[in-house]
């Protein structure tokens, strides 16, 4: 295996220093050995050899080592100074030396890795951010033989910018030192520090023209500083007051020497060219580039590098940052971060200027950069001295990122991770992706790759990652991960336990072995996203069921190993993530129900929903580290009077809730914790479900809810939350172990019968628990009056075991004079009650759950229309019936497209020539899956399978009207379009203009759709046209059924559109709510970029914004662009109207393809005065934008 590797930068050490410390060291060594026990070896203790670097005073590891372990346990530590390795690289030794336990580094912070080490591998204890294990004996374990590791890499950097707002803005000095401590037990050696910055910003700028008010007004409050030292905004929450600023200088100050004593590099921000406003009238000539807007946020400008006023500004800063912290070998810089606008100058020139700086302050000092969307730049990077430079990628782990020595060209770069975005408190990272890909990128002849970079935003939460994530850079080659996991199993809760083993594999399974093309950077849970029935969280590719195991085992653990914070932490945690996961399929239940109007099922979900909300909030109570009161103790600790201690308040709650009252990221930095869960998350979903319930109650409408008022009320309110935990974790990790969870289908087979026949009806229960069995199941089935109902089949059994299902039958016998055609609706009803926390069923919760299903009044068609099905054999066969121009249709078909070609039709030979159209309106149709089908199809010949001239256009459940074509005369369905938006009761038609064929949707009949059009190779002069039906149960395998009025044919002649104009540009415009600064008039202003834009955020799920053209027109296109970035996706749908009151459906996007700059195109044949978009989602937050809205058509004569 071959390792390229590179000496780290040592610390320039003063001439003489060597003598007088290692004096000094000779002293605190005697006095050490004789207080402690604890053996040091130092300079006068270890020989080393003449040409190695001299070894160091290790007492810095010796005092973490009494600090973390206490000194009974410290003092049967050896903990022995070494030289580098010949490479320079790193290493530890553990090994037993006359009976003590010997470690020895070539750091103190190295020291304290190797004793991590020891602590897991055989002491078998764990010290994280996330909870402690000390179950130590009082003789502490000797290794078996020694153990030796050396890095594999230079630079083992951690955190990300965002870190210390996300992670904690308030934390005191006893905390940052445990937080230096845990990652040095991980092997980390360089760290980036935030902490006090901000006072080199403000000395830096009074020598140039600006007063102590000035700059402190210009300082946002440590929450927000990450993002003012990015240069993405200023002032938030501002001013921060003189003694706040002190404090964090003050702390700043130990942070950066603590490190220095463990040998670890403290990384200190660098300056690139951000200045404060008004900075070219207080210091003429000065050349500024407007940096434009981040999230709303007016950006600080920034200084051309390229000048000489920046080289004093430079040179300045850099003074006053060593003057205060001292000097560094590592600079972090993001130029031109997350947009940042270069104007005129040359970014290599500007890049070369920037190091430059550096390099006068700090010869051969590294620049450390953010490999994160742009960055670093092609220009930088070929401008730049790329030897004195560091790529810390965020993208390592995912699949799209393969090369990086080809993307950074040859430029050394750090593995990175950045596993959540806002502190966002989900379990899950891509560790099996860490472990083969680093290794593999490390074994390539020649990478640049030198060291790791552990990035979440908030480093709070994943224990487990942060280890693994940090031993990559020890392992000589990929792990065994299983193995892996079981050792740390042993070590987090002091022994082995086949449970905990258990649970950590399964974890290492699924949440931990997260695929590389799924983030979990925005997977949260539904509970702290604003409200709506329409709202969706970052996908979870795991089965929730093996986390829901892991669980259960995890309770399952002997009671000796629970006594721990870190059991105490992962119970919380995993329990926690079972109720998040639960919500993903609980809010579309609560859709379903109000959609239904279905009253009764609409209050048993909401009140589910809202149980298990407060449930959580109990849960997390008692997790210390899952507190919002901890951080309102340390905010308040910090303020010096009453209106300090309201702005550092309004700091914590603004973050992670509403973010910025001015210019909200609403939800962003959302977290589960006690007191913002049980609190606003519940407030908020409560006011959101008494809305939806009025409007069931009433016919009416929900009430439009300000979600950033409510956010702004609660982030001025005084409560005060817990900040110490409770005592019964376990406990209400019990009760959510409790919970009841089941799922009944309900099923006809035959899915219909003729009038006076009987029809065989099961119900299906699943116990979706993977944890506890139920009480018996009771079934019940109504439906409608005349239609008999008897029970079929043996009683379902007294218990249901976790994951069983069971059955219940029914014979319905359908009435004599039942009217072909109709459909009989059916529903099924199952109570069952789970087993307490102690096993015994029938004394948990109880719950219900309906489904329902419909049943075809089959009866024979009539001439002149036939009937065909391409079910094959074994499938649902397609039932019909027909009542003068209405026909039914109800079974099975597994798809049409994707190699399937299953439906049913009731057509007429022959029926479609050139200049007509063949229509249909779909009455009815059951969701038997999103993508089922009911509309029209043309074909050569319906009754030869494989036909050419084929074509289809339905309506379905969730995707709108969807039109499909063979483009290749082959017989199959190769290329389909949508319109999104449409739902039945819907009209269709197919018109025909040569071997072009169209398909139009329309809600009203007069106002359509252009859905699709294609050319038919194989179509006959006149065309077999018919009623399509297919369920699409090939992934539900659920049986469907529609039915619909009519089957027409009549002439058809498109209107002529070629004299059409844009109609909408400047006229007038209107919304439901806009966002400061993006009002509904710039999206009919002409432009399409994203420099002006309507925002609005989506209150109940939705928002909307409309065009007034003025009078009644006959409509040809509407163009839809919103915001482009090339990621983020919206969902909407548009309507029209010719009053502004009574609104038909137009067209929609119901897909996450990313928005483009050519936007979305409707072809239409309506007439409407007024167009509306209906705004419905956003992949990257809870506001809607349309950059342009293009209407063409005519003015009506």
């Amino acid at each position: 295996m071959s390792r390229r590797l590179i000496p780290l930068p040592r610390p320039r050490v003063p001439r003489g220093a060597p003598v007088r410390a290692a004096a000094l060291v000779t002293v605190l060594t005697t006095l050490l050995s004789l207080v402690t026990g604890i053996v040091l070896a130092g300079p006068a203790a270890a020989a080393a050899p003449a040409d190695a670097t001299p070894v160091f005073d290790p007492s810095a590891a010796r005092e973490a080592a009494v600090r973390l372990l206490g000194p009974d346990a410290a003092r049967q530590l050896d903990l022995v100074a070494v030289a580098a390795a010949a490479g320079g690289q790193d290493r530890y030794r553990i090994e037993a030396a006359d009976r003590r336990v010997r470690i020895s580094g070539t750091t103190p912070g190295t020291i304290l890795a190797g004793l991590g080490r020891y602590l897991r591998v055989v002491a078998h204890a764990d010290i994280s951010l996330n909870g402690t294990q000390l179950r130590l004996p009082d003789r502490l374990p000797l290794p078996a033989a020694p153990i030796e590791r050396s890095a594999d890499v230079p630079h083992r950097f951690a955190l990300d910018d965002t870190d210390e707002g996300y992670a904690g803005a308030y934390l005191t000095w006893p905390q940052w030192q445990r937080r230096i401590d845990v990652l040095a037990l991980n092997g980390i050696n360089e760290m980036l520090v935030y902490e006090g910055q901000e006072a080199v910003y403000e000395r830096t700028f009074r020598q140039f023209g600006y007063t102590d008010d000035e700059m402190r007004s210009w300082i946002p409050q440590p929450g927000h500083q990450p993002w003012w030292l990015l240069q993405n905004m200023c002032c938030e929450g501002a001013p921060m007051s003189r003694q706040l600023l002190d404090s964090h200088v003050a702390l700043g100050r130990r942070m950066t020497g603590y490190l220095r004593q463990l040998g670890l590099t403290p990384v200190l921000p660098g300056y690139y060219g951000t200045v404060p406003p008004d900075f070219a009238a207080k210091n003429p000539g000065a050349h500024l580039v407007p940096q434009g807007t981040w999230n709303g946020f007016t950006r600080p400008d920034w200084l051309d590098p390229t000048t000489p006023l920046f080289d004093r500004v430079a040179d300045a800063f850099y003074r006053e940052q060593s003057a205060l912290f001292g000097d560094s070998s590592m600079y972090k810089m993001d130029l031109l971060h997350e947009g940042g606008r270069p104007g005129d100058v040359d970014v290599g020139d500007a890049s070369r200027a920037v190091q430059n700086a550096l390099d006068r302050a700090h010869p051969g000092a590294i620049w450390a950069i953010l490999g994160w969307e742009s960055n670093p730049r092609k220009e930088t990077l070929q401008a730049v001295d790329t030897s004195r430079m560091l790529v810390l990628d965020g993208n390592s782990d995912t699949t799209a990122v393969t090369d990086r020595d080809t993307d950074y060209l040859g430029t050394p770069y750090a593995f990175g991770t950045i596993w959540n975005f806002g502190g966002n408190t989900n379990v899950g990272a891509a560790m099996s992706i860490w472990n083969t890909k680093f290794h593999a990128w490390l074994d390539t002849p020649g990478t640049a790759l030198r060291g790791i970079a552990m990035m979440p935003e908030a480093i709070d939460n994943n224990p487990v990652a942060i280890e693994f994530f940090a031993d990559l850079a020890w392992e000589p080659a990929a792990v065994d991960m299983d193995a892996w996991m079981a050792a740390y199993a042993t070590a987090r809760y002091g022994a082995a336990d086949p449970h905990a083993t258990a649970a950590w594999q399964l974890l290492g399974r699924t949440a931990y072995s997260w695929p590389g093309d799924t983030g979990t950077r925005h997977t949260s849970s539904l509970f702290s996203i604003q409200p709506g029935l329409l709202v969706t969280a970052g996908a979870v590719p795991y089965d929730p069921k093996d986390v829901e195991r892991a669980f259960g085992e995890l309770l399952d653990v002997a009671p000796r190993l629970r006594r721990s914070t870190a059991y105490t932490y992962d119970i919380v945690d995993l329990g926690r993530q079972v109720l998040s996961n639960d919500t993903r399929t609980l809010l579309p239940e609560i859709r379903r129900a109000y959609a239904a109007g279905d009253l009764p099922g609409f209050d048993t979900l909401s009140k589910r929903w809202m149980s298990e909300l407060h449930l959580l909030d109990d849960l997390l109570a008692g997790d210390g580290t899952s507190l919002l009161g901890v951080w309102q103790q340390e905010a308040a600790a910090e303020a010096t009077t009453p209106a300090e201690a309201a702005r550092l308040e309004i700091d914590v709650r603004s973050l992670v809730s509403i973010w910025s009252q001015d210019h909200p990221i609403q939800d962003y930095a959302g977290r589960e914790w006690n007191g913002l869960v049980g609190d606003y998350y519940g407030s908020r979903w409560r006011m959101f479900f008494a809305s939806l319930r009025t409007a069931l109650t009433s016919g009416g409408s929900p009430r439009v809810i300000d979600w950033r008022a409510v956010a702004a009320d609660w982030v001025h309110e005084k409560a005060r939350y817990r900040s110490t935990p409770t005592d019964d974790a376990y406990q209400q990790a019990r009760k959510v172990a409790a919970l009841t969870a089941g799922g009944l289908s309900v099923a006809a087979d035959p899915k219909g019968g003729a009038p006076g026949t009987t029809v065989r009806v099961t119900a299906s229960f699943t116990n979706d628990s993977a944890l506890r069995a139920t009480g018996p199941a009771v079934f019940r089935l109504t439906a409608p009056e005349g239609y008999g109902v008897r029970a079929a089949g043996a009683a379902p059994p007294s218990s249901v075991p976790p994951g069983a299902t069971v059955t219940a039958a029914w014979d319905v016998a359908i009435p004599g004079d039942a009217v072909p055609a109709a459909l009989a609706p059916l529903t099924a009803t199952v109570r069952w009650s789970s087993a307490d926390p102690d096993g015994q069923s029938g004394e948990g919760r109880s719950d219900s759950a309906t489904d329902t299903t419909d049943i075809l009044v089959t009866g024979p068609v009539a001439d002149p229309y036939l009937t065909a099905s391409s079910v094959p054999g074994g499938g649902s066969p397609v039932l019909f019936g027909q009542d003068g121009d209405t026909f039914g249709m109800a079974g099975g078909g597994a798809d049409v497209g994707a190699g399937r070609d299953e439906y049913g039709t009731v057509y007429r030979p022959r029926l479609l020539t050139t200049g007509q159209a063949v229509g249909t309106r779909v009455l009815d149709q059951e969701d038997s899956g999103p993508y089922a089908r009911a509309g029209l199809v043309v074909r050569a010949d319906l009754a030869r399978p494989g036909s050419a001239g084929y074509a289809n256009l339905a309506v379905t459940p969730e995707h709108g009207c969807v039109f499909m074509w063979d483009a290749d005369g082959n017989g199959t369905l190769e290329h389909n379009v949508s319109s999104g938006g449409f739902t039945g009761p819907v009209q269709l038609r197919i018109s025909r203009d040569g071997d072009t064929f169209t398909g139009w949707c329309s809600q009203d009949g007069s106002d359509w759709a252009r859905v699709g059009s294609a050319t038919l190779p194989g179509a006959t002069p006149a065309e077999d046209a018919g009623l399509l039906f297919t369920a699409v149960d090939a992934a539900t395998h659920r049986q469907g059924a529609a039915r619909f009025e009519g089957l027409t044919v009549a002439p058809f002649t498109p209107r002529d559109t070629s004299g059409d104009t844009v109609l909408s540009v400047g006229r007038p415009t209107d919304a439901m709510s806009s966002e400061a600064g993006s009002p509904p008039s710039a999206a009919v202003d002409g432009d399409r970029s994203n420099k002006a834009y309507w925002a609005s955020t989506m209150n109940n799920g939705a928002t909307w914004w409309q065009v007034d053209l003025g009078a009644v027109s006959d409509l040809s296109s509407v163009n839809v662009r919103n915001y482009v970035d090339g990621k983020r996706a919206y969902t909407y749908t548009l309507t029209g109207s010719t009053d502004g009151v009574h609104w038909f459906v137009l067209g929609g996007k119901d897909t996450a393809a990313a928005a483009t700059d050519a936007g979305d195109t409707y072809r239409l044949a309506a007439s409407a005065r007024y167009v509306r978009v209906h705004g419905l989602g956003n992949s990257a937050n809870t506001s809607f934008h349309l950059t342009e809205v293009t209407v063409g058509g005519a003015t009506a004569a």
